[in-house]
Protein backbone atom coordinates (compact mmCIF):
# COMPACT_ATOMS: atom_id res chain seq x y z
CA UNK A 1 0.00 0.00 0.00
CA UNK A 2 1.22 2.92 -0.79
CA UNK A 3 1.06 6.51 1.09
CA UNK A 4 0.96 9.72 -0.90
CA UNK A 5 2.68 12.49 0.80
CA UNK A 6 1.23 16.03 0.92
CA UNK A 7 3.39 18.84 -1.15
CA UNK A 8 4.12 20.97 1.87
CA UNK A 9 5.79 17.92 3.68
CA UNK A 10 7.61 17.07 0.32
CA UNK A 11 9.21 20.38 0.54
CA UNK A 12 10.02 20.51 4.46
CA UNK A 13 12.23 17.33 3.07
CA UNK A 14 14.57 19.29 0.83
CA UNK A 15 17.86 19.55 1.67
CA UNK A 16 17.66 23.46 2.11
CA UNK A 17 14.67 23.84 3.62
CA UNK A 18 16.10 20.91 6.38
CA UNK A 19 19.34 22.94 6.34
CA UNK A 20 17.11 26.39 7.03
CA UNK A 21 15.40 24.62 10.22
CA UNK A 22 18.51 23.26 11.60
CA UNK A 23 19.55 27.08 11.48
CA UNK A 24 16.80 28.53 13.01
CA UNK A 25 16.84 25.68 15.55
CA UNK A 26 20.99 26.53 16.24
CA UNK A 27 19.93 30.29 16.64
CA UNK A 28 17.07 29.56 19.19
CA UNK A 29 19.39 27.29 21.28
CA UNK A 30 22.27 30.14 21.02
CA UNK A 31 18.92 32.66 21.85
CA UNK A 32 18.19 30.43 25.00
CA UNK A 33 21.38 29.59 26.44
CA UNK A 34 22.39 33.84 26.37
CA UNK A 35 18.56 34.46 27.94
CA UNK A 36 19.40 31.89 30.77
CA UNK A 37 23.20 33.18 30.84
CA UNK A 38 21.65 37.12 31.32
CA UNK A 39 18.84 35.15 33.84
CA UNK A 40 21.75 34.37 35.99
CA UNK A 41 23.19 38.02 36.02
CA UNK A 42 20.37 39.17 37.00
CA UNK A 43 19.58 37.22 39.95
CA UNK A 44 23.35 37.83 41.24
CA UNK A 45 22.24 41.69 40.87
CA UNK A 46 18.73 41.32 42.73
CA UNK A 47 20.38 39.80 45.57
CA UNK A 48 23.15 42.27 45.76
CA UNK A 49 20.06 45.31 46.12
CA UNK A 50 18.12 42.73 48.37
CA UNK A 51 21.26 42.94 50.60
CA UNK A 52 21.46 46.96 50.28
CA UNK A 53 18.19 46.99 50.75
CA UNK A 54 18.24 45.52 54.47
CA UNK A 55 21.40 47.94 55.44
CA UNK A 56 19.28 50.66 53.73
CA UNK A 57 20.43 52.10 50.27
CA UNK A 58 21.50 55.82 50.95
CA UNK A 59 21.40 57.41 54.97
CA UNK A 60 22.17 60.63 55.74
CA UNK A 61 26.10 61.40 56.79
CA UNK A 62 26.53 62.35 59.82
CA UNK A 63 29.54 64.23 58.80
CA UNK A 64 31.62 66.33 56.13
CA UNK A 65 35.05 66.06 54.68
CA UNK A 66 36.57 68.09 51.77
CA UNK A 67 38.95 66.29 50.32
CA UNK A 68 41.92 68.58 47.25
CA UNK A 69 43.48 65.99 45.13
CA UNK A 70 45.56 66.98 42.16
CA UNK A 71 44.92 63.70 39.62
CA UNK A 72 48.02 64.38 37.98
CA UNK A 73 50.10 63.62 41.34
CA UNK A 74 47.64 61.65 43.03
CA UNK A 75 47.80 58.28 42.60
CA UNK A 76 44.92 56.57 45.29
CA UNK A 77 43.23 58.52 48.29
CA UNK A 78 40.48 57.20 50.85
CA UNK A 79 37.19 58.15 51.69
CA UNK A 80 35.01 56.49 54.03
CA UNK A 81 35.44 54.06 56.80
CA UNK A 82 33.69 54.94 59.63
CA UNK A 83 30.40 53.27 61.06
CA UNK A 84 28.43 56.50 59.67
CA UNK A 85 28.66 57.55 56.25
CA UNK A 86 30.55 60.93 55.19
CA UNK A 87 29.52 63.62 52.83
CA UNK A 88 32.48 64.17 50.64
CA UNK A 89 33.04 67.13 48.98
CA UNK A 90 35.51 66.55 46.22
CA UNK A 91 37.89 69.27 44.67
CA UNK A 92 40.00 68.49 41.68
CA UNK A 93 42.60 70.38 40.29
CA UNK A 94 42.11 70.99 36.71
CA UNK A 95 44.80 73.36 35.99
CA UNK A 96 45.55 73.30 31.72
CA UNK A 97 44.37 76.34 29.59
CA UNK A 98 43.32 73.46 27.06
CA UNK A 99 40.16 73.15 28.24
CA UNK A 100 37.28 75.12 29.50
CA UNK A 101 34.47 71.76 30.26
CA UNK A 102 35.36 69.07 31.65
CA UNK A 103 33.61 65.48 32.31
CA UNK A 104 34.12 63.10 35.34
CA UNK A 105 33.54 59.36 35.24
CA UNK A 106 33.76 57.19 38.49
CA UNK A 107 33.78 53.54 37.59
CA UNK A 108 34.52 50.39 39.73
CA UNK A 109 37.33 48.40 38.93
CA UNK A 110 35.32 46.14 37.22
CA UNK A 111 34.18 49.11 34.70
CA UNK A 112 30.85 49.56 36.00
CA UNK A 113 29.89 53.27 35.84
CA UNK A 114 28.69 54.60 39.22
CA UNK A 115 28.23 58.77 38.37
CA UNK A 116 29.00 60.21 35.54
CA UNK A 117 29.39 64.45 35.69
CA UNK A 118 28.98 65.96 32.21
CA UNK A 119 30.25 69.64 30.87
CA UNK A 120 31.68 70.69 34.44
CA UNK A 121 33.26 74.16 34.62
CA UNK A 122 36.34 74.74 37.37
CA UNK A 123 35.77 77.63 39.65
CA UNK A 124 37.82 80.55 40.69
CA UNK A 125 40.70 78.38 41.96
CA UNK A 126 40.66 75.77 39.29
CA UNK A 127 39.42 72.69 40.59
CA UNK A 128 36.29 70.78 39.83
CA UNK A 129 33.60 70.38 42.39
CA UNK A 130 32.06 66.98 43.15
CA UNK A 131 30.23 66.07 46.56
CA UNK A 132 28.77 62.63 47.24
CA UNK A 133 27.59 60.76 49.91
CA UNK A 134 29.78 57.37 50.81
CA UNK A 135 26.11 55.19 51.02
CA UNK A 136 26.33 56.10 47.72
CA UNK A 137 28.99 53.30 47.22
CA UNK A 138 29.89 50.20 48.05
CA UNK A 139 33.14 49.36 49.77
CA UNK A 140 35.89 48.55 47.10
CA UNK A 141 38.45 50.51 44.32
CA UNK A 142 36.80 53.26 41.83
CA UNK A 143 38.03 54.89 39.13
CA UNK A 144 37.74 58.86 38.42
CA UNK A 145 38.63 59.70 35.31
CA UNK A 146 38.22 63.00 33.92
CA UNK A 147 38.27 64.11 30.31
CA UNK A 148 38.07 67.48 28.82
CA UNK A 149 36.25 69.04 26.37
CA UNK A 150 38.47 70.37 23.20
CA UNK A 151 36.94 73.93 21.36
CA UNK A 152 35.08 71.25 18.79
CA UNK A 153 33.38 69.74 21.42
CA UNK A 154 35.37 66.34 21.35
CA UNK A 155 36.32 64.56 24.29
CA UNK A 156 40.30 64.32 25.30
CA UNK A 157 41.68 62.49 27.98
CA UNK A 158 43.00 64.74 30.76
CA UNK A 159 44.43 62.53 34.02
CA UNK A 160 42.89 59.07 36.20
CA UNK A 161 43.42 58.54 39.64
CA UNK A 162 42.02 55.79 42.14
CA UNK A 163 39.61 56.13 44.68
CA UNK A 164 39.61 53.60 47.99
CA UNK A 165 36.12 53.44 49.50
CA UNK A 166 36.71 51.68 52.77
CA UNK A 167 33.58 49.32 54.32
CA UNK A 168 31.43 50.38 57.01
Amino acid sequence: MQHEVPAWLEKLQQPRALAGIAGLVLVLVVALIWVAWRWGIAEDRHELLQKQAAAGFLQAPSSSRSIRIDPRQTRVFSVGGGDLPQRVDLSIAAVTSSYERFRISITRDDGTLVLHAERMARDSNNDLKLSFNTSLLPAGRYRIRIDGYTRRGELEPFAETAMQVAGR
